[in-house]
């Protein structure tokens, strides 16, 4: 098994060097791309020796900074709050289907999940379609109440 060799590329020579000095040198090119990178987002600053005298944190990127700067988002996507918010919401809607019976459970699978309409479930499930609108009120009026809670 041969012994893996390590270079660093100076001045256009490849140097053979050992792992810790490789690992080393790089990491500080990583580093040193990274001030540069705080340089021109004017969140380092550096003095006239090249020693960093301040640090500025990162802007808060808010919702409300990014629309008071002008900031547009792409047509259809969105924003991050409303993709927590809406997965918060269905977490807890799946949490409120499950206080329900089976016969609720089923309803609101029908109606709501497979599209059916309230005449179309009342042909396959052989309840008449105004039992159907009834229950479905009440298993509504229901989960409301869960959800709330």
């Amino acid at each position: 098994m041969s012994k893996q060799q390590f270079f660093i590329s100076i001045d256009g020579q490849r140097i053979a060097v050992t792992k810790e000095v490789y690992l080393t040198y790089y990491r500080s090119k990583r580093r040193e791309r990274y001030y540069e990178h705080d340089i021109k987002i004017e969140r380092a600053i550096y003095d006239d020796a090249g020693n960093i005298s301040g640090y500025m944190p990162p802007k808060e990127d808010s919702l409300e900074r990014l629309i008071e700067s002008g900031t547009e988002f792409p047509a259809g996507q969105k924003s991050v709050e409303t993709i927590v918010i809406d997965k918060i919401m269905v977490e807890n809607l799946h949490k409120a289907l499950v206080g329900l019976s089976t016969s609720e459970h089923e309803l609101i699978d029908a109606l709501f999940f497979q599209g059916l309409t309230e005449r179309e479930y009342a042909s396959v499930s052989g309840i008449p379609q105004q039992t159907i609108n009834d229950r479905k009120a009440r298993v509504l009026v229901k989960l409301k109440k869960i959800l709330k809670n």
